[in-house]
């Protein structure tokens, strides 16, 4: 017969896996777009990602999961899969730390987290570190060297930010655990040598994302070094979300931040409270000193302390008096509100690139138009959903130039209709020359269409 807690995971487990399927058929949005259109190529190819700052462990999954079907259901179920098992590895790493009825609590807050659920459900690497990450740290408390060696290539393999989450098991060994230094070192010197022959490739990816992308850029990726640090919390807390008018935001998330904190006093004195708050703070603060030299850093690339997030709060109930239990509730709900307002709000949601292309497909005839993009070449949904009409990027260096307009002046002018997508042209044409590039040619603008992520779709036809 299966006990209370076995039960109970199962049904958080259910909860955290049904959560993840709704909204699951979403459009692929920009950089989702890009990571599939490498997964489907060649297994050789999975090795060939100067673009994408992040190791090849993911392209190869998702390249193999792609043999079995290519809708955005079956590709965004890798990882819930990886979600729904980092709920569970998160709740037997709970068990090492609190009693098992608050390690549930600590699974349950997961599986309803805003910010967890949304990347449960992006076709990214992030969920594959959450569940590596969070089963290297089991590993590290239950002095499994050899699971643990092994976690570790998998995980500096799936996500470069696994050097924080390092960090903190450095400094959790240097604090509290000085005995296991050696196992840790060598442990670590092996994942090091099997990462040398990766090593080439990811210089190649750092100077390419350090001097590769063009002006701009870095803030679309990344935050600045002091937003780092407040917005991770307003994400963890309320997810990818917000609430309009920033004080009613701050008000609105100010409770559940109130827990956190009054908990990280609470289990200060705890050593094992102690280990939690080194795991947690020591990756937070090092990614928050990175941040004014690197600019890759951003709140869903430090998820995978989220779980550790909530692990804190349910850890300080033991500790705490019975009022506690509203305190955990104010949590709950928090997070489901956030859950919810990523259901209901096409803002939260991702970009509506399918949508924008098969209505597009549905009123233009690909003899007579042509669709312009202010970049190097067409977006990558544009790619996967396949634009009937002929597509072309018109700024090859990023920067759109008169000279750029006037080598794609016979293309236009051939045309009738010019569908002109404005994603991003912020950045690549800020004086929107291409608009009045256009009017001069004797285009006049007809329409404008408008999707949520994707922005405006001018609609010029000849006059």
């Amino acid at each position: 017969m299966l006990s209370k807690s076995k039960i109970y995971i199962f049904l958080i487990l259910l909860l955290s896996f049904i959560l993840r399927l709704i909204n699951l058929n979403q459009s692929f949005w920009l950089d989702e777009a890009a990571q599939v259109i490498e997964s489907a190529r060649p297994l050789a190819f999975q090795f060939q990602i100067l673009s994408d700052f992040h190791p090849p462990f993911y392209h190869v999954l998702l390249h193999f999961w792609m043999y079995l079907g290519q809708s955005e259901i079956w590709i965004r179920l890798l990882s819930v899969i990886f979600a729904v098992l980092s709920v569970y590895v998160a709740y037997i790493l709970a068990k090492e730390f609190t009693h098992d009825k608050n390690a549930l609590v600590s699974a349950l807050f997961l599986a309803i987290a805003p910010y967890h659920v949304w990347y449960s459900q992006e076709a990214r690497p992030y969920m594959l570190f959450v569940l590596i990450s969070l089963f290297s740290t089991l590993c590290l408390i239950k002095k499994k060297w050899f699971l643990y060696a092994f976690s570790v290539i998998l995980s500096i393999y799936s996500f470069y930010f696994s050097i924080f989450m390092l960090i903190g098991h450095l400094f959790y060994v240097i604090f509290l655990n000085r005995k296991l230094m050696k196992k840790y070192v060598l442990s670590n010197i092996i994942a090091f040598l099997t990462f040398l022959p990766w090593m080439p490739f990811f210089i190649k990816q750092l100077q390419n994302g350090m001097f590769g992308a063009f002006s701009g850029w870095s803030n679309v990726v990344s935050v600045s070094a002091m937003k780092l640090i407040p917005l991770t919390f307003a994400k963890f807390v309320y997810g990818r979300g917000s609430i309009d008018n920033n004080i009613y935001y701050g008000l609105y998330i100010l409770p559940v931040m109130l827990i956190f904190l009054y908990s990280v006093y609470i289990i200060s004195t705890d050593r094992r409270g102690k280990i939690l708050l080194i795991l947690f703070f020591f990756p937070l603060v090092f990614a928050f000193i990175a941040s004014f030299y690197f600019p890759i850093t951003a709140p869903q690339r430090l998820i995978f302390l989220l779980p550790l997030f909530y692990l804190i709060i349910a850890k300080a109930a033991d500790f705490a008096v019975y009022s506690w239990k509203i305190l955990l509730g104010v949590v709950i709900i928090t997070s489901l509100v956030g859950v919810l307002d990523y259901y209901t709000n096409p803002n939260v949601q991702r970009e509506q690139w399918r949508q924008a292309v098969n209505y597009v497909n549905s009123i233009s005839n690909p003899k007579t138009s042509i669709s312009l993009f202010v970049f190097p070449e067409p977006f990558a949904p544009i790619q996967w959903y396949k634009l009937n009409n002929p597509a072309l990027g018109i700024a090859p260096k990023f920067n759109l130039t008169d000279q750029d307009l006037v080598r794609t002046k016979e293309l236009i002018t051939s045309k009738n209709s010019v569908y002109l997508f404005q994603y991003l042209t912020g950045l690549t044409d800020p004086q929107n020359k291409i608009h009045t590039y256009l009017r001069g040619l004797g285009y006049i603008q007809e329409r404008i269409l408008n999707y949520p992520g994707v922005g405006f779709i001018y609609i010029y036809d000849k006059n």
